[in-house]
Protein backbone atom coordinates (compact mmCIF):
# COMPACT_ATOMS: atom_id res chain seq x y z
CA UNK A 1 0.00 0.00 0.00
CA UNK A 2 1.11 3.80 -0.78
CA UNK A 3 -0.07 6.74 1.07
CA UNK A 4 -1.32 9.87 -1.10
CA UNK A 5 2.20 11.15 -1.68
CA UNK A 6 3.04 7.74 -3.92
CA UNK A 7 5.38 6.62 -1.06
CA UNK A 8 5.64 3.60 0.51
CA UNK A 9 4.37 3.65 4.57
CA UNK A 10 7.27 3.13 7.46
CA UNK A 11 6.96 -0.03 8.98
CA UNK A 12 5.03 -0.72 12.01
CA UNK A 13 7.45 0.23 15.19
CA UNK A 14 7.85 -3.61 16.14
CA UNK A 15 9.16 -4.78 12.85
CA UNK A 16 11.00 -1.67 13.05
CA UNK A 17 12.74 -2.07 16.53
CA UNK A 18 13.16 -6.01 15.68
CA UNK A 19 15.04 -4.80 12.74
CA UNK A 20 17.14 -2.66 14.64
CA UNK A 21 17.67 -5.43 17.37
CA UNK A 22 18.90 -7.69 14.52
CA UNK A 23 21.43 -4.83 13.42
CA UNK A 24 22.44 -4.43 17.16
CA UNK A 25 22.92 -8.22 17.09
CA UNK A 26 24.91 -8.85 14.24
CA UNK A 27 27.35 -6.08 15.33
CA UNK A 28 27.73 -7.26 18.72
CA UNK A 29 28.53 -10.80 16.80
CA UNK A 30 31.19 -9.53 14.58
CA UNK A 31 32.87 -7.60 17.04
CA UNK A 32 32.74 -11.15 19.25
CA UNK A 33 34.11 -12.71 16.21
CA UNK A 34 36.72 -9.59 15.73
CA UNK A 35 37.98 -10.25 19.14
CA UNK A 36 38.30 -14.09 18.49
CA UNK A 37 40.38 -13.95 15.49
CA UNK A 38 42.24 -11.16 16.49
CA UNK A 39 43.90 -13.55 19.01
CA UNK A 40 45.50 -15.20 16.21
CA UNK A 41 48.85 -13.93 14.74
CA UNK A 42 49.32 -11.57 11.78
CA UNK A 43 50.07 -13.28 9.21
CA UNK A 44 47.99 -16.79 10.34
CA UNK A 45 44.99 -17.30 8.11
CA UNK A 46 42.67 -19.47 10.27
CA UNK A 47 41.41 -23.09 9.31
CA UNK A 48 38.02 -24.13 8.39
CA UNK A 49 37.98 -26.88 11.43
CA UNK A 50 38.79 -23.74 13.43
CA UNK A 51 36.04 -21.65 12.37
CA UNK A 52 33.45 -24.46 13.01
CA UNK A 53 34.72 -25.18 16.48
CA UNK A 54 34.44 -21.52 17.53
CA UNK A 55 30.96 -21.24 15.84
CA UNK A 56 30.01 -24.76 17.29
CA UNK A 57 31.09 -22.98 20.82
CA UNK A 58 29.14 -19.87 20.25
CA UNK A 59 25.62 -20.73 18.60
CA UNK A 60 23.99 -19.59 21.72
CA UNK A 61 25.23 -16.22 21.13
CA UNK A 62 24.49 -15.66 17.25
CA UNK A 63 21.88 -13.74 15.95
CA UNK A 64 18.87 -15.46 14.25
CA UNK A 65 19.84 -14.30 10.80
CA UNK A 66 22.81 -15.82 11.25
CA UNK A 67 21.75 -19.19 12.87
CA UNK A 68 19.40 -19.81 9.84
CA UNK A 69 22.66 -19.36 7.40
CA UNK A 70 24.01 -22.40 5.71
CA UNK A 71 26.87 -23.09 7.67
CA UNK A 72 29.59 -22.99 4.95
CA UNK A 73 28.55 -19.60 4.23
CA UNK A 74 28.80 -18.81 8.02
CA UNK A 75 32.47 -19.73 8.10
CA UNK A 76 33.44 -18.20 4.65
CA UNK A 77 31.86 -15.29 6.03
CA UNK A 78 34.40 -14.94 9.41
CA UNK A 79 37.25 -16.07 6.86
CA UNK A 80 36.03 -12.50 5.06
CA UNK A 81 36.14 -10.95 7.99
CA UNK A 82 39.92 -12.19 9.28
CA UNK A 83 40.67 -10.83 5.76
CA UNK A 84 39.61 -7.66 5.94
CA UNK A 85 41.51 -7.30 9.65
CA UNK A 86 44.73 -8.45 8.00
CA UNK A 87 47.38 -5.91 7.11
CA UNK A 88 44.59 -3.31 7.04
CA UNK A 89 47.67 -0.35 7.41
CA UNK A 90 49.84 -1.21 4.56
CA UNK A 91 49.59 1.04 1.02
CA UNK A 92 50.11 -0.73 -2.23
CA UNK A 93 53.67 0.18 -2.60
CA UNK A 94 54.63 -1.07 0.75
CA UNK A 95 52.69 -4.37 -0.02
CA UNK A 96 54.08 -5.21 -3.38
CA UNK A 97 57.69 -4.92 -1.66
CA UNK A 98 56.99 -6.88 1.47
CA UNK A 99 54.38 -9.41 -0.04
CA UNK A 100 57.01 -11.86 -0.88
CA UNK A 101 58.92 -11.54 2.88
CA UNK A 102 55.54 -12.91 4.36
CA UNK A 103 55.45 -16.78 5.67
CA UNK A 104 54.24 -19.28 3.37
CA UNK A 105 50.38 -18.95 2.83
CA UNK A 106 48.22 -22.07 3.01
CA UNK A 107 46.84 -23.00 -0.74
CA UNK A 108 44.15 -24.91 -0.68
CA UNK A 109 43.19 -27.50 -3.84
CA UNK A 110 39.86 -26.55 -4.63
CA UNK A 111 37.73 -26.28 -7.69
CA UNK A 112 38.25 -22.46 -7.09
CA UNK A 113 41.79 -22.24 -7.14
CA UNK A 114 42.88 -25.18 -9.54
CA UNK A 115 42.44 -23.20 -12.87
CA UNK A 116 45.09 -20.62 -11.36
CA UNK A 117 46.93 -23.48 -10.80
CA UNK A 118 46.78 -24.74 -14.31
CA UNK A 119 47.97 -20.96 -15.69
CA UNK A 120 50.86 -20.92 -13.09
CA UNK A 121 52.03 -24.35 -14.70
CA UNK A 122 52.09 -22.98 -18.01
CA UNK A 123 53.70 -19.89 -17.46
CA UNK A 124 57.55 -20.50 -19.20
CA UNK A 125 59.09 -18.02 -16.25
CA UNK A 126 62.29 -18.31 -14.16
CA UNK A 127 60.94 -15.49 -11.69
CA UNK A 128 57.76 -14.86 -10.02
CA UNK A 129 54.99 -13.71 -11.64
CA UNK A 130 54.00 -9.76 -11.55
CA UNK A 131 50.95 -8.34 -10.26
CA UNK A 132 50.47 -6.68 -13.45
CA UNK A 133 50.22 -10.05 -14.92
CA UNK A 134 48.50 -11.83 -12.23
CA UNK A 135 45.19 -8.66 -12.86
CA UNK A 136 45.31 -8.86 -16.68
CA UNK A 137 44.55 -12.97 -16.21
CA UNK A 138 42.45 -12.52 -13.61
CA UNK A 139 40.21 -9.82 -15.60
CA UNK A 140 40.06 -12.01 -18.57
CA UNK A 141 38.66 -14.76 -16.24
CA UNK A 142 35.98 -12.79 -14.44
CA UNK A 143 34.45 -15.73 -13.26
CA UNK A 144 37.34 -17.16 -11.46
CA UNK A 145 38.27 -13.70 -10.25
CA UNK A 146 34.58 -13.42 -8.42
CA UNK A 147 34.53 -17.03 -6.88
CA UNK A 148 38.27 -16.13 -5.86
CA UNK A 149 37.47 -12.45 -4.59
CA UNK A 150 34.72 -13.26 -2.07
CA UNK A 151 36.65 -15.46 -0.05
CA UNK A 152 40.42 -13.01 0.07
CA UNK A 153 40.93 -9.48 -0.18
CA UNK A 154 42.90 -8.60 -3.64
CA UNK A 155 45.78 -8.16 -2.03
CA UNK A 156 46.23 -11.29 -0.51
CA UNK A 157 44.77 -12.91 -3.68
CA UNK A 158 48.31 -11.50 -5.12
CA UNK A 159 50.01 -12.88 -2.40
CA UNK A 160 48.32 -16.21 -2.74
CA UNK A 161 49.49 -16.43 -6.09
CA UNK A 162 52.74 -15.47 -6.14
CA UNK A 163 53.68 -18.04 -3.22
CA UNK A 164 51.71 -20.49 -5.59
CA UNK A 165 54.19 -19.45 -8.55
CA UNK A 166 57.46 -19.53 -6.49
CA UNK A 167 56.53 -23.14 -5.15
CA UNK A 168 56.07 -24.30 -9.16
CA UNK A 169 59.46 -22.51 -9.92
CA UNK A 170 60.94 -24.49 -6.92
CA UNK A 171 59.86 -27.60 -7.64
CA UNK A 172 60.96 -27.21 -11.53
CA UNK A 173 64.50 -26.37 -10.09
CA UNK A 174 64.51 -29.44 -8.13
CA UNK A 175 63.63 -31.45 -11.13
CA UNK A 176 66.14 -30.40 -13.40
CA UNK A 177 68.63 -30.97 -10.44
CA UNK A 178 67.39 -34.62 -9.93
CA UNK A 179 67.53 -34.73 -13.92
CA UNK A 180 71.35 -33.20 -14.18
CA UNK A 181 72.12 -35.38 -11.71
CA UNK A 182 71.14 -38.48 -13.17
CA UNK A 183 72.10 -37.65 -16.66
CA UNK A 184 75.68 -37.01 -15.02
CA UNK A 185 75.47 -40.48 -12.81
CA UNK A 186 74.42 -42.37 -16.27
CA UNK A 187 77.32 -41.16 -18.33
CA UNK A 188 79.66 -42.03 -15.58
CA UNK A 189 78.58 -45.21 -14.95
CA UNK A 190 78.97 -45.74 -18.57
CA UNK A 191 82.78 -44.46 -19.15
CA UNK A 192 83.44 -46.78 -16.03
CA UNK A 193 81.55 -49.69 -18.01
CA UNK A 194 83.62 -48.65 -21.13
CA UNK A 195 87.02 -48.33 -19.38
CA UNK A 196 86.42 -51.84 -17.84
CA UNK A 197 85.92 -53.34 -21.37
CA UNK A 198 89.36 -51.49 -22.71
CA UNK A 199 91.08 -52.70 -19.96
CA UNK A 200 93.63 -56.08 -21.20
CA UNK A 201 92.48 -59.13 -19.02
CA UNK A 202 95.49 -60.49 -17.67
CA UNK A 203 97.18 -63.43 -19.43
CA UNK A 204 98.33 -66.67 -16.96
CA UNK A 205 100.55 -68.92 -17.96
CA UNK A 206 100.32 -72.29 -18.25
CA UNK A 207 103.30 -73.16 -17.33
CA UNK A 208 102.86 -71.11 -13.82
CA UNK A 209 99.89 -73.76 -13.38
CA UNK A 210 99.70 -76.94 -11.07
CA UNK A 211 99.29 -79.69 -13.51
CA UNK A 212 96.76 -81.11 -11.40
CA UNK A 213 94.69 -78.20 -10.94
CA UNK A 214 90.68 -77.47 -12.90
CA UNK A 215 92.42 -74.87 -14.53
CA UNK A 216 95.85 -76.06 -16.09
CA UNK A 217 93.03 -78.68 -18.05
CA UNK A 218 91.02 -76.55 -18.94
CA UNK A 219 93.61 -74.43 -20.82
CA UNK A 220 95.11 -77.04 -22.22
CA UNK A 221 92.52 -78.40 -23.32
CA UNK A 222 91.23 -74.77 -24.74
CA UNK A 223 94.41 -74.67 -26.54
CA UNK A 224 94.52 -78.33 -27.62
CA UNK A 225 90.85 -76.84 -29.50
CA UNK A 226 92.29 -74.03 -30.97
CA UNK A 227 95.35 -75.94 -32.10
CA UNK A 228 93.23 -78.18 -34.08
CA UNK A 229 91.60 -75.42 -35.95
CA UNK A 230 94.42 -73.66 -36.99
CA UNK A 231 95.48 -77.51 -38.49
CA UNK A 232 92.08 -77.39 -40.07
CA UNK A 233 91.86 -74.10 -41.29
CA UNK A 234 95.51 -74.80 -42.52
CA UNK A 235 94.34 -77.63 -44.73
CA UNK A 236 91.40 -75.30 -46.11
CA UNK A 237 93.65 -72.75 -47.41
CA UNK A 238 96.78 -74.64 -48.56
CA UNK A 239 95.17 -75.33 -52.22
CA UNK A 240 94.18 -72.18 -52.80
CA UNK A 241 97.58 -70.48 -52.08
CA UNK A 242 99.40 -72.04 -54.58
CA UNK A 243 97.17 -71.60 -57.56
CA UNK A 244 97.22 -67.81 -56.56
CA UNK A 245 101.24 -67.96 -56.53
CA UNK A 246 100.96 -69.50 -60.01
CA UNK A 247 98.71 -66.90 -61.61
CA UNK A 248 101.01 -64.14 -60.22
Amino acid sequence: MFNSSGDAPPPPPQQEQQEQNNDQSQQEWETMARAWLSSFAEAKEVTMPEVEAWLDANLASLPEGLRSMPRSDLCLRLISIQNCMRLPSQNPEEKEVNQLDLPNARFQRTDQWLPVYSWLETLDKDEVVKSKDISEWLTENPKVQEQLCSRHSKYHLMHYIKKCHLKILKRREKKKGIEKLEKDTSLMVHKDVAMKHASPVPSCSINNLPKDSDLYVAKRNEAYQKYEILVELEKLLSPIFPKQHTMV
